[in-house]
């Protein structure tokens, strides 16, 4: 469930099902281009009782949920719970940070993507 302030952020992206790498750098590329500082992660987490490794984008408060690593068709979503999140797991990274204009094209070949 999505905050009030990351779901008005990321609403025109909320729809898309993009990589879990893909998502991290859209988050990422939205709050820089807001001049927002932000925290990409890679860490472990409880999801349904069981542990998988996913990437994170830490922003104020809120840890934004990107997907699994590995994984395709992610949605972009909140940790609610962060003790769902392994502290001692937690790496940081450093994505390419993308234009506008780069994500622009990256939802754009997305969505032909998914129509193909």
């Amino acid at each position: 469930m999505l905050s009030e302030s990351v779901a008005s952020i990321f609403s025109p992206y909320l729809q898309l099902n993009l990589s879990a790498f893909d998502n991290l750098k859209l988050v990422v590329a939205v709050l820089t281009d807001r001049a927002e500082e932000c925290h990409a992660l890679e860490a472990e987490m409880a999801v349904e009782g069981k542990a998988q490794t996913a990437y994170l984008v830490r922003w104020h408060k809120h840890f934004i949920y990107c997907g699994r690593t590995n994984s395709y068709g992610n949605k972009i979503d909140e940790v609610a719970d962060l003790d769902a999140i392994n502290p001692e797991s937690i790496e940081v990274l450093q994505p390419p940070v993308l234009s506008m204009q780069q994500v622009e094209f990256m939802c754009m070949e997305n969505a032909h993507f998914d129509h193909i």
